[in-house]
């Protein structure tokens, strides 16, 4: 009897890590895999991204429209409750074996909390991960744990907190992190490939890769901040290849920074959404990543690519020596900056670093936890376990 997993996706950068899995779950005898397309996915503004789940041929078993057009706090909470009707509908006519959830946003909380409510075993992808930053994608990521009947680990850190929240041991699989997967599997293309593909013209010239967030902790500073970085990097001289910002609170006034900062100067190129191939090969002919994306914590490292954190999203987050953390002053940004840009010593070090984020199969290890793992009472019956 053929098993159906139901994933769930919101943002490019969630698919990206889930893409590889729902991959394998398809080429795993016994289990079909189908995508349920949310957030924004859906929006023209952000890309359209929709259209690289279309082009990678995987069954879409719905499209929830849940982006409103708002830039505040409340508009995120709506768009959650538009997620969970939406799945209620779905689950009326179309009811998944499995449930599967990714990390620390809405689409995760509001899987899981459906799934528990219509009886569906939810697997949480990243639970145990953990970041002293203070942003509220920690306590969801912990929540959303505590809902899940499966976890996913990237680390054995990661599934030690997982014990330490008194999940059951036999529920903790620590596989490493699916994102590593695509990553190492899609082709190479060389530089100038790329730059064809992007429409750049940097003729072969170093260039940084730039992802920035705003943060709900200090939302109603994102335009101070992203001023402040837009500056440091127009004054920097190096060419800069931007993508814009999640769907977050504060996601405006970063949008309107960064197209600002790239009218006035012609060594920053922005980009809304650009197809996997082409992504992955900027990153891997990049001097230097720049921002706060989760990108520069597990991929990076990966492809021996220095990366500036600016600010507090991913602090004491577990990473590689890739990592220099900054705070918002333009003197501190500029100096690491320089450092990740020039000193070879440093990038000699990068090119060499170990990642404790796996070795680029864990797909094919959840595929086959997701085949062999009972659907019974016991797998539904969340039991708190108390250490020691």
């Amino acid at each position: 009897m053929t098993r159906h997993v139901h994933f769930l996706t919101g943002i490019r950068s969630e698919y990206d890590i889930l893409a590889p899995v729902i991959s394998a779950v398809n080429a795993t005898e016994g289990l079909e895999a189908s995508v349920i397309v949310t957030g924004g996915h859906l929006s023209t503004r952000l890309g359209n991204s929709v259209s690289q789940i279309e082009a990678d041929g995987f069954r879409i078993a719905a499209r929830i429209d849940t982006l409103l057009a708002s830039d505040g706090l409340s508009g995120r909470v709506k768009g959650a409750a538009l997620q969970m009707a939406g799945m209620t509908d779905l689950f009326a006519m179309e009811r998944p074996d499995f449930l599967v959830v990714m990390g620390d946003r809405e689409e995760s909380l509001t899987g899981a909390v459906t799934g528990l409510y219509h009886h569906i075993p939810v697997v949480h992808l990243g639970g145990g991960d953990h970041a002293e930053d203070g942003n509220v994608d920690n306590p969801i990521r912990h929540a959303v744990s505590k809902l899940a009947n499966l976890h996913m680990a990237t680390t054995p850190l990661s599934g030690a907190r997982l014990r330490a929240l008194g999940e059951e041991g036999w529920r903790i699989n620590v596989v490493g992190a699916s994102g590593l997967d695509r990553l190492i599997s899609t082709p190479h293309m060389d530089r100038a490939a790329v730059e064809g593909a992007m429409g750049l013209e940097f003729n072969g010239a170093p260039y940084v890769v730039f992802l920035y967030h705003p943060t709900i902790t200090d939302f109603s500073a994102a335009r101070e901040h992203m001023a402040t970085i837009s500056e440091v990097l127009e004054n920097s001289g190096l060419n800069i290849v931007a993508m814009m910002p999640n769907t977050d609170p504060g996601n405006d006034a970063v949008v309107a920074e960064l197209t600002a900062l790239s009218a006035r100067c012609d060594r920053v190129r922005l980009f809304s959404f650009l197809e996997r191939m082409t992504f992955v090969n900027m990153l891997r002919h990049a001097s230097a990543m720049v921002g706060n994306s989760s990108a520069g914590i597990l991929e990076a490292p990966t492809l021996g690519l220095p990366t500036v954190n600016i600010g507090k999203r991913q602090r004491g987050r577990e990473h590689a020596n890739n990592v220099i953390f900054t705070d918002y002053d333009p003197a501190e940004i500029s100096n690491a900056l320089t450092k990740v840009t020039t000193d070879q010593t440093f990038r000699a070090q990068v090119a060499k670093c170990e990642t404790p984020y796996g070795d680029g199969t864990a797909s094919a290890r959840i595929a086959q936890v997701l085949a062999q793992t009972e659907i019974n009472a016991e797998l539904m019956h969340k039991r708190f376990i108390l250490e020691g």
